[in-house]
């Protein structure tokens, strides 16, 4: 028996859009584009995803549109290759307990981006399965980012490794070139780095880090959001931008949390895959969080 309900509905100003409930959480995917997932909530509770985010990023390719919610794309990021605009309509199948989301081919990358959402049964934990198909007449490298702009107003939490003993370094971090190490909307603790967006700090901010930790957290008016995502251990595959799994962006009304994939040689007609789990928790205090953080099996 089917655990999930899909219908059409009309979404504020994102067009025709697919609302999937298993009747705890409900997820809002765009179909006139994307593939873009809007919402991720209780049902008819908060969307701690960001909304109406208006940036835009001009290309040789026509405009990229960051306008919120959870995308994905290939990196290493250039800017002629990762921000392909996808404006056009999605094709979607119904999964037994969840959807499947399908891009149009890419004209110039030549790639095909899938999405596919499947809910656990009373339960508001979701997986996202992200994969990207090559119909390139070479092989090509390339890793996939699961990219999620949170809405202002929560606190980003990123977890620092556990593990202390040992003589060789366990962890690195990486700063973007407008970076400034010194911004106030970041704290750096003993169990996690905390980030926050202010108002009135409009510099972008970016951070990546290199570690075993395979989770991040997003705070909310005492609800919890957490992403989970596999971290490959593989000798013969480096992640991106010098070695990071996770990374996150502070803009000046959103922030982003990003888990990335190892870079794979990806042959003609053949695919990748990246996983990342949802979970939600409500009535949540920051003692919980602690508890959380200490019991978590990375």
């Amino acid at each position: 028996m089917e655990l999930v309900n899909v219908l059409e509905i009309n979404y504020k100003n994102y067009g025709k859009c697919l609302k999937v409930t298993n009747n705890i959480v409900e997820i809002i995917v765009t179909i006139e584009y994307g593939p873009r997932i809007i919402k991720y909530g209780y049902v008819n509770g908060k969307n701690h995803f960001a909304e109406g985010v208006k940036n835009k990023i001009s290309t040789l390719h026509g405009d990229y549109y960051i306008i919120g919610g959870h995308r994905f794309w290939h990196i290493p990021e250039n800017k002629d290759r990762t921000y392909i605009p996808d404006n056009k309509p999605v094709e979607y199948e119904s999964m037994f307990n969840g959807v499947r989301l399908i891009q149009k081919i890419e004209k110039w990358t030549q790639v095909q981006k899938i999405i596919e959402i499947t809910f656990e049964e009373n339960s508001p934990k979701v997986k996202i399965l992200h994969k990207i198909i090559s119909l390139n007449a070479f092989d090509i490298n390339i890793a996939i980012a699961g990219i999620t702009s949170m809405d202002k107003g929560g606190i980003q939490i990123v977890p620092i490794e556990k593990r202390k003993e040992g003589t060789v370094p366990n962890r690195s971090i990486v700063f973007w070139p407008y970076s400034n190490i010194k911004d106030p909307r970041v704290y750096f603790g003993e169990k996690y780095v905390a980030m926050k967006v202010c108002e009135n700090t409009v510099e972008n901010f970016k951070m990546g880090f290199n570690t075993n930790i395979s989770y991040a957290l997003y705070y909310n008016e005492n609800e919890l959001f957490i992403k989970e995502f596999e971290k490959i251990q593989d000798k013969n595959l480096n992640y991106p931008d010098m070695g990071c799994s996770y990374e996150s962006f502070i803009g000046n009304d959103y922030i982003e949390m990003q888990t990335n994939s190892p870079i794979y040689v990806l042959e003609t007609n053949k695919c990748i895959e990246h996983v990342e789990i949802w979970n939600l928790y409500k009535d949540v205090n920051l003692d919980f969080i602690e508890t959380f953080i200490d019991s978590y099996k990375a």
